[in-house]
């Protein structure tokens, strides 16, 4: 049996990948360093043995590892997901949103997004479409979209 035609994307658009994960794991190194520095400088004022004082700091370095790597493939799978366009809306993990809501198609650019040579469009309500490669003008196809579904709401 075939999908219907509103369960089927029109458009996928993937993010940018190193858009994402890149700046996540360099916030979470730098964090992983300032927190392990913080847990061996309360290792060191505590009066423990040499053997003792080892076991923590080697446990705290795993657990701090494992806390950065988690984060890490966090932000991976985050990034392999896509925006999704179909007959009537766009949806992004489980966040939807209807095109006759858009408000915005205008895109905007930080730091990291000239960088990576990324934008980011805020369409309203809450939902932004981020680490869109700057090699993908979806602009004016959003307007498209939008004066679509204006069109056959006017016209039910």
């Amino acid at each position: 049996m075939l999908p219907s035609p509103s369960t089927v994307p029109r458009y996928v658009l993937p993010q940018k990948k190193s858009r994402t994960v890149v700046p996540k794991t360099v916030t979470l190194l730098i964090l992983g360093i300032i927190f392990y520095v913080g847990i061996l400088v309360n290792i060191s004022l505590l009066e423990l043995t040499g053997r003792d004082e080892t076991l923590l700091k080697t446990g705290a370095l795993i657990l701090v590892g494992v806390v950065v790597l988690l984060g890490c493939l966090i932000a991976y799978h985050h990034a392999r997901s896509s925006y999704r366009f179909y007959q009537d809306r766009i949806c992004f993990e489980k966040k939807e949103m209807l095109y006759k809501e858009i408000v915005n198609t205008k895109p905007k650019k930080d730091i990291l997004d000239k960088i990576f040579r990324t934008y980011s469009i805020n369409l309203g309500k809450a939902f932004f479409m981020k680490n869109i490669p700057e090699e993908v003008s979806i602009e004016s196809y959003l307007q498209q979209v939008m004066e679509y579904a204006k069109k056959k709401v006017e016209s039910s």
